[in-house]
């Protein structure tokens, strides 16, 4: 389980999502330790050894597995290397935790055989037979000593963490033995999200001598270079920007593999990957969701799956702009009013249609600003089905606050915009270069001038967009996506008010605040009632939605197309940071 930086929504969707094309990459940073130099073996030799047929392969027990990013490193806790398809194969393959997700978004216990969390404490008993089994070493067990590393690392000032929420509400732990191990909140921090602590974790007695900033640039190895696993799989061979390629570990505590091994192969063009999926080269893709792959959706020989993901592209509406940028804002966007006419304006399942009608139909409308996923277009939460497309009715809107100067109805030659106390209701729309986004500008500015609304849209490269434009509140309106799971927690950053001083806020760049809402979060943060904790989230995400200073869009599709000849994939996809490999020892042939 690698979901650790929903928390810094907006970075990470730089890794995971932001690129036009399939070649975008995460960014490194640069060491001089000798720690960078470990490495795993060539790539290129070892793949030389895959059969190059899906039936040969099928005889070796092994596969192909296409991957449209390069990584630069498989430390999953570190912020510059916690990318999805780092993930895919250093994650729940080779790396585990207490918990595992399926494919349904619940959670089932994995390395821990008993988790118990109380307001005062959590109390983690590990598997007696989980291990670590590092290459040219006996075997060792997984103990406290590994879980307090764990936590250390996460807490430590100078380690470049992807976050150290959760993490940073434990005051000490104790070792019970060596397989048990108590962590103590502070006083008044519980975590109610415990389940999503310690989803992975570290040798420390391996990896003695290096830094956590150095650790598992190019392979998942110990301090001796040798790879170390306490998961189904260890990685056997890596080279950048070429692929990797993970071996079957027989000291593996769970289901033993079924493949021998799995070779991962680095296909940054689009195009490429899906001839190499229709010509046999690889057995299985998970690429970003383009209008291509509609070549591959009801090809007889592969399973074609496209589920929602845990991630909620959605606008931000400024609200409340720091004040080096307010003279750039139209403070329009402080009247709840004109917030409800600019989401009536916009057709949603029209541009959904436009974006995925052919790779994901029957993808619907987000309709809860708080659960990005547990929360369809329509039922008991769908908030925000209010403000659902009604052109008609964003016009009388504006009419009935006094606005003047727009159209009588909505028409897609309009060229009249609304004037509203004095104001234009002219707004700065800015976003990434992904093509869904770009898209998404120009539709939605088509749509709004119809209803007097007129939007002048910017398209930023990510690092602009996320480095620039959000930290400083400079923008009107905005969009990109946040990464998320089945628990509400790590919306908590992007609605509390916004308080750099306490670490409050963090990711708020719209600078909503409600004090009923931070109130709700942080009763939910502390509550171990599972039922009256996601009462409260709920209660929260009503505001939210009612508020209007986020309009969700919709939650991307996961695309996963595999060889109908691989059993034990699971067609219904994992729509976590997961991906398809979260049950990886199961597949076969």
């Amino acid at each position: 389980m690698h979901r650790r930086v929903w928390f810094f929504a907006a970075a990470f969707a730089a890794v995971l999502g932001l690129a036009g094309s399939a070649a975008a990459m995460t960014a490194g940073s640069n060491s001089s330790s000798s720690a960078r130099v470990l490495k795993a073996a060539p790539f290129a030799k070892a793949y030389a050894a895959i059969p190059r047929t899906p039936a040969a392969r099928a005889a070796k027990k092994t596969m192909v597995f296409g991957l449209e990013q390069a990584v630069t490193g498989f430390n999953l806790g570190d912020a510059d290397e916690n990318a999805f398809y780092a993930a895919i194969v250093a994650g729940t393959p080779i790396l585990r935790g207490n918990y595992i997700i399926d494919n349904k978004g619940a959670y089932h216990l994995d390395m821990a055989s008993k988790v118990v969390a109380t307001k005062k404490s959590l109390k983690i008993t590990i598997r007696k037979d989980a291990n670590w089994n590092w290459l040219g070493h006996k075997a060792r067990p997984v103990t406290a000593a590994d879980y307090i590393y764990t936590w250390q690392q996460f807490i430590k000032p100078t380690n470049n963490v992807a976050s150290n929420v959760g993490y940073a509400n434990i005051a000490r732990a104790k070792a019970h033995g060596k397989k048990q191990v108590t962590f103590f909140w502070k006083k008044g921090q519980a975590f109610a999200d415990y389940r999503d602590l310690f989803g992975y974790i570290y040798p420390g007695f391996a990896l003695k001598g290096q830094q956590f900033n150095d650790y598992w640039h190019n392979c998942v190895c110990g301090n001796d270079g040798h790879p170390i696993s306490n998961g189904p799989f260890y990685m056997s061979s890596y080279t950048p920007g070429q692929g990797m390629v993970i071996k079957k570990n027989p000291k593996w505590y769970g289901h033993k593999a079924s493949l021998n091994s799995i070779a991962f192969r680095i296909i940054t063009d689009t195009n490429s990957e899906i001839q190499a999926m229709r010509g046999g080269e690889v057995d299985a893709i998970t690429p970003s969701p383009e209008s291509a792959l509609s070549t591959l959706v009801h090809q007889k020989n592969l399973v074609y799956s496209a589920v929602p993901s845990f991630t909620q592209e959605h606008w931000d509406i400024q609200v409340n702009p720091e004040s080096n940028v307010r003279g750039n804002w139209n403070s329009l966007l402080t009247k709840q009013y004109i917030r409800a006419a600019i989401a009536y304006g916009m057709n949603r399942p029209s541009l959904i249609k436009a974006l995925y009608g052919g790779i994901a139909p029957g993808l619907k409308p987000l309709n809860n600003t708080f659960y990005e996923f547990g929360a369809p277009a329509s039922g008991k939460f769908a908030y925000f089905k209010k403000y659902n497309f009604n052109a008609k009715k964003a016009i009388s809107t504006l009419k009935s606050h006094g606005c003047t100067g727009g159209p009588s109805s909505p028409s897609s030659g309009n060229s009249k915009v609304w004037t509203c106390g004095g104001q234009k209701t002219e707004f700065r729309f800015d976003t990434t270069s992904r093509a869904s986004r770009v898209a998404s500008g120009q539709i939605f500015k088509q749509q709004l001038m119809a209803v007097g609304i007129k939007l002048d849209v910017t398209i930023h490269d990510a690092d602009t967009f996320f480095g620039v434009t959000l930290p400083n509140t400079n923008f009107d309106l905005g969009e990109y996506a946040w990464i998320g799971g089945p628990d509400p927690s790590g919306f908590d950053a992007i609605y509390q008010c916004y308080n750099a001083k306490k670490n409050l806020g963090g990711s708020n760049y719209k600078r909503y605040c409600s004090k009923k809402v931070d109130s709700l979060i942080k009763k939910g943060e502390t509550n171990f009632n599972s039922k009256k904790r996601t009462a409260q989230y709920q209660q929260a995400a009503k505001i939210t939605s009612n508020a209007l200073a986020v309009i969700p869009l919709y939650a991307p599709p996961q695309i996963f197309v595999y060889k109908k000849a691989l059993k034990g994939a699971s067609k219904s996809n994992n729509p976590t940071l997961e991906g398809p490999t979260w049950n990886l020892e199961r597949w076969h042939w």
